[in-house]
């Protein structure tokens, strides 16, 4: 059992701890190097981008296990434009309980779109965490299409 889960926005020195923690969980998938190599403006997270959006990092205990960002859109629009563990904790239910810590999130800010580009191996995973796919679009690899999704704002005024 997961002890209580801790959020902490990161700071800008977090930036190459979160660019590692990224790379090594696209990584885990077995992707080619060719392909991880297009991706690494994709993956790198940088001071400036966490300057301007909202990043969070993931503790177990005192142990990081991951992060997401979260990127304000439009008045009441948001998209996750990362969500990775490390490798070790995949599969280990944290992302379910850091989805449901994302989505509260975005209640608490009034959002009504939620929005979030799947990796195709996660498909599964937001199937379950009730997205919808809203649309595709083809990923820099030639003929992979990556899935858009979108996710169902529950507001406690909502019961």
């Amino acid at each position: 059992m997961h002890k209580q889960l801790t959020y902490t926005d990161a700071i800008l020195g977090d930036s190459a701890l979160l660019s590692r923690t990224s790379f090594a969980s696209k990584r885990s998938w077995g992707y080619p190097e060719e392909w991880m190599s297009l991706w690494k403006t994709d993956l790198e997270v940088t001071e400036d981008y966490i300057s301007k959006n909202k990043v969070v990092k993931v503790f177990d205990a005192e142990v990081f296990i991951g992060f997401f960002a979260i990127i304000h859109e439009e008045e009441n629009t948001a998209t996750i434009d990362h969500f990775w563990l490390v490798p070790q904790k995949l599969k280990q239910n944290y992302g379910r309980e850091i989805f449901k810590y994302i989505m509260e999130y975005a209640s608490s800010r009034d959002y009504e779109r939620l929005s979030l580009v799947a990796e195709p191996n996660a498909k599964g995973f937001y199937e379950k965490m009730n997205g919808t796919i809203i649309g595709q679009f083809e990923s820099k690899i030639i003929d992979r299409f990556l899935d858009i999704y979108e996710f169902p704002i529950i507001r406690s005024d909502d019961h």
